[in-house]
């Protein structure tokens, strides 16, 4: 009887003293779960090793020895308990710490069962047969038939998952990525255990078998880093010079946003077809998923930036027309051209002074050019030498008043003109025009102009004149001057741009 009390007795010590040192680690752990975020999401396995200690310390105080059938029971499924709940913390560590928020990755919850499951089955097999001592060849042995049995079902899935696996391991593409797989090219939304999904430039959602994306070539657009060469191709008549199509091309290229400055984009010469010369345009991109909109705006711009410089873009066509052309109807449309814009010419305020026929002989010199809506035709701050007059479209008036601030002064449309400082003085441009709907212009510069002047002086005195009273009106409003201030005011800007005009184009004082 003293025996049983005293084993009574220390039985009933180990298990309160086990207890209590459950309950001070689980109330240390939830203090301390509510101080750290990173402990919060695994405070319910530490609770697990809290719990696998205690019973351990309960059976090595005297259970084990008094109660050795139910101890060892005890200990097997404590042993368990402890492997799930070390296996959850590894993984947590290693899937949402490391690969999740360090390496910015994914890791899906299925991965983390399959693991678990799979080690938990390993160690009840051990631990039955060094705790139980029941032989699991046979249990072994049926596991492996069904086993087997399983994955002759599920080969494809199987296939699949480990795929995913090797995916998620070895980190060839990861979530955001820009891939090509498939025959699909997207960005990678998810990567799970049966599939890789994407979202298309289209925006479709495509989802390609992990093993399919193992199997086959994948071009991961995001790897090594995000700037990717892209290659468009451009035929070009033979008349052209190359230098002078290559130009056209940086030209364009320079001016669409999303085109990188370095490396610096690549024109060359690649083969002579039928009907054009075979340009190859590489440039490089930054950011992947713009690269439909990039390439349809080089396109877009490449036309009317070869127009305005006279560069012709063939086309296998033939074209018949059923009308005799003769070198007197050639004239007959080269003079109505001509009639069309001496006309537009006659209306602009700034050429009230020349005669007709003196804007007669400047059509002949002036040249017709078409732009964009977003071209930028005059930029603020950049020399120039020419004057436009619309003809059609419409522009904005930009004025930057700091970087990054810019302000619409005014909208022009047909008929309408700038840039007469620069053509007169060489004054560089005081605004920028922004095409906000497709534009033709007339353009005269000032090896057109200087004829004119030459031929007769007397010209620049009205230019003058007309120039001095634009800006005094302008001063007069915004200064608020009265009639005998701003007449002065006339004459002596009259004067200085007088002076200006003669000596931009040297003409005699």
């Amino acid at each position: 009887m003293d025996i049983i009390k005293e084993l009574t007795a220390s039985i009933s010590l180990a298990f309160i003293l086990s207890l209590l040192i459950y309950i001070a680690g689980s109330i240390a752990i939830g203090f301390l779960a509510k101080k750290s975020a990173l402990l919060k999401p695994i405070g319910f396995g530490l609770n697990l090793i809290a719990l696998f200690v205690s019973v351990q310390i309960f059976l090595h105080l005297g259970a084990e020895e008094a109660y050795p059938r139910v101890s060892r029971q005890l200990n097997f499924f404590s042993w368990l308990v402890f492997t799930f709940a070390a296996l959850r913390l590894g993984l947590y560590t290693y899937g949402d710490l490391f690969v999740v928020r360090w390496k910015r990755g994914s890791f899906p919850a299925a991965f983390k069962n399959i693991i678990t499951a799979f080690v938990i089955v390993v160690v009840a097999l051990v631990l039955l047969k060094d705790i139980m001592n029941i032989n699991v060849t046979s249990l072994i042995a049926t596991t492996t038939v069904l086993t087997a049995t399983i994955g002759l079902a599920f080969q494809s899935t199987l296939a699949n998952m480990l795929a995913g696996l090797t995916i998620h391991l070895e980190k060839p593409l990861k979530q955001g990525d820009w891939i090509s797989a498939g025959g699909h090219e997207g960005r990678v939304i998810d990567i799970t255990l049966r599939s890789t999904r994407i979202a298309t430039v289209e925006h479709n959602e495509v989802f390609i078998p992990n093993s399919k994306v193992l199997s086959e070539a994948v071009v991961n657009y995001s790897l090594p880093n995000t700037l990717q060469t892209r290659t468009l191709t451009v035929g070009v008549h033979y008349n052209v010079p190359p230098n002078k199509v290559k130009n056209a091309i940086l030209n364009v290229l320079g001016t669409v946003p999303g085109v990188c400055k370095l490396p610096e984009p690549l024109i060359r010469v690649t083969n002579y077809g039928d009907f054009s010369v075979h340009y190859e345009i590489r440039y490089t991109i930054s950011d992947f998923s713009q690269y439909v909109a990039i390439e349809a705006e080089i396109m877009n711009l490449l036309w009317y930036r070869f127009r305005r410089a006279g560069i012709d873009i063939p086309m296998p066509v033939r074209d018949v027309n059923l009308r005799q052309v003769t070198p007197e109807s050639k004239q007959a449309e080269q003079d109505r051209r001509a009639e069309e814009i001496l006309v537009l010419m006659g209306k602009v305020e700034m050429l009230t002074a020349l005669s007709t026929p003196e804007l007669r002989k400047l059509v002949t010199h002036v040249r017709r050019e078409t732009y964009a809506m977003g071209e930028l035709p005059v930029r603020q701050g950049d020399a120039g030498d020419s004057f436009y007059i619309i003809k059609s479209g419409k522009v904005d008036v930009v004025v930057e008043k700091s970087p990054g601030e810019q302000v619409v002064v005014a909208t022009l449309g047909p008929g309408n003109f700038f840039g007469e400082m620069s053509l007169l003085t060489g004054a560089v441009r005081t605004t920028s025009i922004y095409v906000n709907e497709d534009a033709e212009f007339i353009v005269i510069d000032k090896d057109s102009f200087a004829s004119t002047l030459a031929n007769n002086p007397s010209i620049a005195e009205s230019l003058s004149r007309i120039l001095s009273e634009r800006q005094a009106g302008l001063d007069a409003e915004r200064e608020r001057l009265d009639a005998a201030t701003l007449e002065s005011r006339k004459k002596d800007v009259s004067g200085r741009m007088l002076s200006n005009i003669k000596e931009f184009f040297g003409l005699r004082k």
